[in-house]
């Protein structure tokens, strides 16, 4: 038997996400039929998955120490980086328990292009690991993220999640738009007066690039 306390970060997702992460190798219905069989409880009772989970709530699973490490897998957790957190710490701009919003440099990506890339989403879990507001247990079934993106050239704020519930939030506040955007654009020489400039964007899927263009690209 195992038992687990749900943690901060583990807070308000429905029960059967929550098992579906920790238990990686099975499938949903073997999840659904240990809750019908109560080899999975929610605070000693029989669970249906659709609960929503709370900070310390108490999960009881009744399998073989052995079944159990089968079907959560091999988990990937990180070791100790050389990731070089100071973009992060020297461009803080607002942090509390579930948010952190930086100014992101120019020539730093907002989440990686390809596996080898280092971005400013690798920063971020590197940074909240060498300050411990992050354990690499949690990272089992939490994976703390960037919820908007800006251009590797383009420098502006970025909003991150801590918890699970500060990126719900910032998710659903740009969903709905109660978080605006403003760009402002850098030009050589001086606007004189009022003008639109338009152009199309080209993206080049092999290489994960955009360009811009004058001409609207064809449509099949």
């Amino acid at each position: 038997m195992q038992e687990i306390t749900i943690k901060k970060n583990e807070a308000g997702q429905r029960f059967d996400k929550y098992l579906c992460k920790y238990f990686k190798e099975a499938t949903s219905s073997f999840i659904y039929k240990m809750l019908r069989k109560k080899n999975i409880e929610l605070n000693s009772k029989k669970a249906t998955g659709s609960e929503k989970l709370v900070e310390g709530d108490v999960i009881k699973i009744f399998m073989a120490d052995e079944t159990i490490e089968k079907f959560k897998g091999q988990t990937k957790v990180p070791t100790k980086s050389k990731i070089n957190t100071s973009t992060i710490r020297d461009n803080i701009v607002y942090e509390d328990e579930n948010i952190l919003i930086v100014n992101k440099p120019v020539g730093v990506l907002s989440q990686k292009a390809k596996p080898t890339d280092i971005s400013i989403n690798e920063m971020f879990i590197e940074y909240l690991l060498e300050d411990k507001k992050l354990t690499y247990t949690e990272l089992e079934t939490f994976t703390p993220s960037v919820c908007n993106r800006l251009d590797r050239n383009t420098t502006g704020l970025l909003l991150m999640g801590k918890s699970l519930k500060g990126s719900q939030k910032l998710s659903e506040m740009l969903k709905n738009r109660s978080i605006k955007k403003f760009y402002r654009a850098i030009v050589i020489g001086e606007i004189r007066k009022p003008l639109t400039l338009e152009g199309f964007l080209k993206k080049d899927e092999n290489n994960n690039t955009v360009t811009i263009t004058k001409d609207v690209a064809p449509t099949c």
